[in-house]
């Protein structure tokens, strides 16, 4: 299976958000519990940070990652939270790895110097996958959130991008 990934466009939503509402559904990448349209989710579209998507052979949108803002103060400007999804079909194909590598080139492009985000402590092939794309796992936040009424762990994880990751 041939992967592309480019710049997610206006006509990619409707399958970013089946894509994304699957995730929601399956309660195991986010604390999220309602579903997006694809209104929505074009509204991501108009932050102009870093959002991606992969398509397969026949131009079918696979997953996608993008950046969203970490904080807005202004001594972490250059930090990205960041997401990535995977079409349940398209697992275990090397998908996410290719989304996560030309998200952070893309983000060091944009002039970001580290992507972090938190994974679930029980999403082990989103660990896996995280620690493959070079990230590094900083630590464990407790109870850090409730999903359905159950508190949730995560493991804060991060890649440092262009220059900050020389040092």
């Amino acid at each position: 299976m041939g992967v592309s990934v480019r710049p997610a466009e206006p006509h990619d939503m409707g399958a970013v958000a089946a894509i994304y509402n699957h995730g929601i559904q399956e309660r195991e990448a986010t604390f999220e519990t309602r579903p997006r349209r694809s209104e929505e989710i074009a509204a991501w579209l108009d932050e102009g940070r870093p959002f991606l998507v992969a398509t397969g052979d026949h131009g079918a949108v696979l997953g996608f990652a993008r950046v969203s803002a970490y904080s807005i103060r202004r001594a972490y400007a250059g930090v990205g939270e960041h997401a990535v999804y995977v079409d349940a079909a398209a697992r275990g194909r090397g998908v996410g790895r290719v989304l996560l590598d030309a998200l952070a080139d893309a983000a060091a492009a944009g002039g970001y110097h580290k992507l972090t985000s938190r994974v679930f402590t029980t999403n082990a092939a989103s660990l896996a996958l995280h620690r493959a794309a070079g990230f590094t796992e900083v630590g464990v936040q407790r109870r850090h959130g409730r999903l359905d009424g159950e508190w949730k762990d995560t493991v804060l994880v991060e890649r440092l991008l262009g220059e900050a990751a020389q040092g």
